[in-house]
Protein backbone atom coordinates (compact mmCIF):
# COMPACT_ATOMS: atom_id res chain seq x y z
CA UNK A 1 0.00 0.00 0.00
CA UNK A 2 1.37 3.40 -1.00
CA UNK A 3 1.33 6.05 1.71
CA UNK A 4 0.82 9.58 0.48
CA UNK A 5 2.39 12.10 2.82
CA UNK A 6 1.62 15.76 3.29
CA UNK A 7 4.12 18.25 1.84
CA UNK A 8 6.89 19.28 1.89
CA UNK A 9 8.84 16.66 -0.06
CA UNK A 10 11.16 14.46 1.97
CA UNK A 11 13.70 14.12 -0.86
CA UNK A 12 15.27 16.22 -3.58
CA UNK A 13 13.04 17.07 -6.51
CA UNK A 14 13.44 17.50 -10.26
CA UNK A 15 10.03 18.70 -11.48
CA UNK A 16 8.82 17.85 -14.97
CA UNK A 17 6.43 20.01 -16.92
CA UNK A 18 3.86 19.72 -19.67
CA UNK A 19 3.54 22.59 -22.13
CA UNK A 20 0.21 23.05 -23.88
CA UNK A 21 0.85 25.32 -26.83
CA UNK A 22 -1.41 27.25 -29.18
CA UNK A 23 -4.22 25.20 -30.78
CA UNK A 24 -4.27 22.62 -28.01
CA UNK A 25 -7.86 21.96 -26.91
CA UNK A 26 -9.20 21.66 -23.38
CA UNK A 27 -12.67 20.25 -22.74
CA UNK A 28 -14.94 21.18 -19.88
CA UNK A 29 -18.51 20.27 -18.89
CA UNK A 30 -20.33 22.97 -16.96
CA UNK A 31 -23.84 23.96 -15.88
CA UNK A 32 -24.63 27.57 -16.83
CA UNK A 33 -27.73 27.60 -14.61
CA UNK A 34 -25.67 27.35 -11.42
CA UNK A 35 -23.77 30.28 -9.92
CA UNK A 36 -23.48 32.09 -13.26
CA UNK A 37 -20.94 29.52 -14.38
CA UNK A 38 -19.42 30.05 -17.83
CA UNK A 39 -17.16 27.99 -20.05
CA UNK A 40 -14.03 29.59 -18.57
CA UNK A 41 -15.18 30.81 -15.14
CA UNK A 42 -12.87 30.03 -12.24
CA UNK A 43 -14.27 28.91 -8.87
CA UNK A 44 -13.09 30.88 -5.84
CA UNK A 45 -15.19 28.91 -3.35
CA UNK A 46 -13.29 26.10 -1.67
CA UNK A 47 -11.37 24.01 -1.11
CA UNK A 48 -13.63 21.31 -2.56
CA UNK A 49 -11.96 19.40 -5.36
CA UNK A 50 -8.73 17.45 -5.53
CA UNK A 51 -6.07 20.11 -6.00
CA UNK A 52 -7.90 23.24 -4.82
CA UNK A 53 -5.36 25.70 -3.40
CA UNK A 54 -7.86 27.93 -1.59
CA UNK A 55 -6.97 29.14 1.88
CA UNK A 56 -9.34 27.85 4.54
CA UNK A 57 -10.54 30.32 7.15
CA UNK A 58 -10.72 29.71 10.88
CA UNK A 59 -14.23 30.82 11.73
CA UNK A 60 -15.07 32.53 15.00
CA UNK A 61 -17.37 30.91 17.54
CA UNK A 62 -20.86 31.49 16.17
CA UNK A 63 -24.20 29.80 16.26
CA UNK A 64 -24.19 27.15 13.50
CA UNK A 65 -26.27 28.31 10.58
CA UNK A 66 -26.39 27.95 6.82
CA UNK A 67 -25.08 30.92 4.87
CA UNK A 68 -25.43 31.75 1.21
CA UNK A 69 -24.08 34.39 -1.08
CA UNK A 70 -24.66 35.22 -4.72
CA UNK A 71 -21.94 32.90 -5.93
CA UNK A 72 -22.23 29.68 -3.97
CA UNK A 73 -23.42 27.75 -0.99
CA UNK A 74 -21.02 28.64 1.83
CA UNK A 75 -22.17 25.91 4.21
CA UNK A 76 -22.38 25.45 7.96
CA UNK A 77 -20.08 27.24 10.35
CA UNK A 78 -18.95 25.25 13.34
CA UNK A 79 -17.29 26.59 16.45
CA UNK A 80 -13.52 26.78 16.14
CA UNK A 81 -13.27 24.76 12.93
CA UNK A 82 -11.93 25.50 9.50
CA UNK A 83 -14.54 25.85 6.82
CA UNK A 84 -14.76 26.36 3.10
CA UNK A 85 -15.26 29.94 2.03
CA UNK A 86 -14.68 32.44 -0.75
CA UNK A 87 -11.00 33.14 -1.36
CA UNK A 88 -10.82 36.51 -3.14
CA UNK A 89 -7.32 35.84 -4.46
CA UNK A 90 -7.35 32.16 -5.40
CA UNK A 91 -9.56 30.24 -7.80
CA UNK A 92 -9.44 27.15 -9.99
CA UNK A 93 -10.91 25.58 -13.09
CA UNK A 94 -10.79 21.86 -13.97
CA UNK A 95 -10.75 20.46 -17.50
CA UNK A 96 -9.81 17.38 -19.49
CA UNK A 97 -8.13 16.60 -22.80
CA UNK A 98 -10.97 14.27 -23.82
CA UNK A 99 -14.74 14.18 -23.42
CA UNK A 100 -14.45 10.74 -21.78
CA UNK A 101 -12.24 12.17 -19.02
CA UNK A 102 -14.82 14.88 -18.31
CA UNK A 103 -17.77 12.48 -18.42
CA UNK A 104 -16.31 9.98 -15.95
CA UNK A 105 -14.96 12.63 -13.58
CA UNK A 106 -18.42 14.20 -13.28
CA UNK A 107 -20.70 11.16 -13.50
CA UNK A 108 -18.42 8.23 -12.68
CA UNK A 109 -19.10 8.07 -8.95
CA UNK A 110 -22.88 7.98 -9.36
CA UNK A 111 -22.74 5.66 -12.36
CA UNK A 112 -25.42 7.59 -14.28
CA UNK A 113 -24.80 10.18 -16.99
CA UNK A 114 -27.69 12.62 -16.61
CA UNK A 115 -28.10 14.79 -19.68
CA UNK A 116 -29.81 17.90 -18.36
CA UNK A 117 -28.75 21.52 -18.67
CA UNK A 118 -24.99 20.93 -18.87
CA UNK A 119 -22.93 22.27 -21.72
CA UNK A 120 -19.61 21.19 -23.19
CA UNK A 121 -16.93 23.80 -23.86
CA UNK A 122 -14.15 23.15 -26.34
CA UNK A 123 -11.42 25.63 -25.42
CA UNK A 124 -8.79 26.15 -28.12
CA UNK A 125 -5.72 27.81 -26.66
CA UNK A 126 -4.07 30.89 -28.13
CA UNK A 127 -1.48 31.20 -25.34
CA UNK A 128 0.84 28.56 -23.92
CA UNK A 129 0.10 26.91 -20.58
CA UNK A 130 2.89 25.52 -18.40
CA UNK A 131 1.71 22.71 -16.12
CA UNK A 132 3.46 20.66 -13.46
CA UNK A 133 3.33 16.99 -14.48
CA UNK A 134 2.01 14.64 -11.77
CA UNK A 135 1.56 11.51 -13.87
CA UNK A 136 3.56 8.35 -13.28
CA UNK A 137 7.20 8.89 -12.38
CA UNK A 138 6.81 12.66 -12.81
CA UNK A 139 4.84 12.73 -9.55
CA UNK A 140 7.85 11.36 -7.69
CA UNK A 141 10.09 13.86 -9.45
CA UNK A 142 7.81 16.57 -8.07
CA UNK A 143 8.26 15.23 -4.53
CA UNK A 144 5.12 13.13 -4.07
CA UNK A 145 3.71 9.92 -5.64
CA UNK A 146 1.32 9.18 -8.50
CA UNK A 147 -1.36 7.98 -6.06
CA UNK A 148 -1.84 11.62 -5.03
CA UNK A 149 -4.21 12.02 -7.99
CA UNK A 150 -6.56 9.26 -6.84
CA UNK A 151 -6.56 9.16 -3.02
CA UNK A 152 -9.80 9.90 -1.18
CA UNK A 153 -8.03 12.11 1.39
CA UNK A 154 -8.64 15.46 -0.25
CA UNK A 155 -6.92 17.31 2.59
CA UNK A 156 -3.63 15.76 1.44
CA UNK A 157 -4.06 16.47 -2.27
CA UNK A 158 -5.27 20.01 -1.54
CA UNK A 159 -2.25 20.60 0.67
CA UNK A 160 -0.03 19.64 -2.28
CA UNK A 161 -2.07 21.89 -4.59
CA UNK A 162 -1.27 24.80 -2.26
CA UNK A 163 2.37 23.75 -1.90
CA UNK A 164 2.99 23.65 -5.65
CA UNK A 165 1.35 27.06 -6.00
CA UNK A 166 3.12 28.72 -3.07
CA UNK A 167 6.66 27.59 -3.96
CA UNK A 168 7.57 29.10 -7.33
CA UNK A 169 11.24 28.88 -6.36
CA UNK A 170 10.83 25.09 -6.68
CA UNK A 171 8.19 24.70 -9.37
CA UNK A 172 8.16 28.03 -11.21
CA UNK A 173 5.09 30.18 -11.78
CA UNK A 174 3.11 27.27 -13.15
CA UNK A 175 -0.36 27.82 -14.57
CA UNK A 176 -1.62 24.59 -13.01
CA UNK A 177 -1.24 20.84 -12.74
CA UNK A 178 -1.41 17.99 -15.24
CA UNK A 179 -2.55 14.76 -13.59
CA UNK A 180 -4.22 11.38 -14.17
CA UNK A 181 -7.96 11.47 -13.48
CA UNK A 182 -8.99 9.25 -10.57
CA UNK A 183 -11.69 7.36 -12.49
CA UNK A 184 -9.98 6.25 -15.70
CA UNK A 185 -6.46 7.75 -15.45
CA UNK A 186 -6.94 9.94 -18.53
CA UNK A 187 -5.16 13.28 -18.62
CA UNK A 188 -6.84 15.91 -16.45
CA UNK A 189 -5.95 19.51 -15.74
CA UNK A 190 -6.48 22.03 -12.98
CA UNK A 191 -5.57 25.65 -13.65
CA UNK A 192 -4.82 28.28 -11.03
CA UNK A 193 -6.16 31.83 -11.39
CA UNK A 194 -2.78 32.70 -12.91
CA UNK A 195 -4.13 31.26 -16.17
CA UNK A 196 -7.25 33.46 -16.38
CA UNK A 197 -5.88 35.74 -19.07
CA UNK A 198 -4.75 32.75 -21.12
CA UNK A 199 -8.23 31.26 -21.11
CA UNK A 200 -9.77 34.65 -21.81
CA UNK A 201 -7.82 34.77 -25.08
CA UNK A 202 -8.87 31.25 -26.12
CA UNK A 203 -11.42 30.37 -28.76
CA UNK A 204 -14.52 28.87 -27.14
CA UNK A 205 -17.01 26.54 -28.85
CA UNK A 206 -19.99 25.34 -26.83
CA UNK A 207 -22.53 22.57 -27.38
CA UNK A 208 -25.31 21.33 -25.09
CA UNK A 209 -24.31 18.01 -23.54
CA UNK A 210 -27.48 16.48 -25.01
CA UNK A 211 -26.71 17.75 -28.52
CA UNK A 212 -27.38 15.09 -31.20
CA UNK A 213 -23.81 15.39 -32.48
CA UNK A 214 -22.49 14.24 -29.08
CA UNK A 215 -25.00 11.47 -28.46
CA UNK A 216 -23.13 8.56 -30.09
CA UNK A 217 -19.86 9.56 -28.46
CA UNK A 218 -21.44 9.81 -25.01
CA UNK A 219 -23.14 6.42 -25.42
CA UNK A 220 -19.81 4.88 -26.43
CA UNK A 221 -18.03 6.45 -23.44
CA UNK A 222 -20.78 5.31 -21.07
CA UNK A 223 -20.73 1.74 -22.40
CA UNK A 224 -16.94 1.62 -22.22
CA UNK A 225 -16.99 2.70 -18.55
CA UNK A 226 -20.05 0.80 -17.33
CA UNK A 227 -22.21 3.93 -17.02
CA UNK A 228 -25.91 4.45 -17.74
CA UNK A 229 -27.17 7.39 -19.80
CA UNK A 230 -30.45 9.07 -18.86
Amino acid sequence: MVIVHFPPPSRSIAPKFVTLARNNILIRIFDPTKYDTSAISFRNYGPISRFDHHRECLQKAVRPRVLKDTASHIGVRRKGTRTKTIDPDRSVIYAGRTLSCCIVEIFGTGGVVKLRRQQVAFITLEDTLMLLDLRGSAAMAAGTVAALSSITERDISQAWGKYFYENPQLYGNIDGLFFAGAHNAEDAIVLYERAKSKLASAKIDILPLNHPDLRDGILYIANNHGLIVK
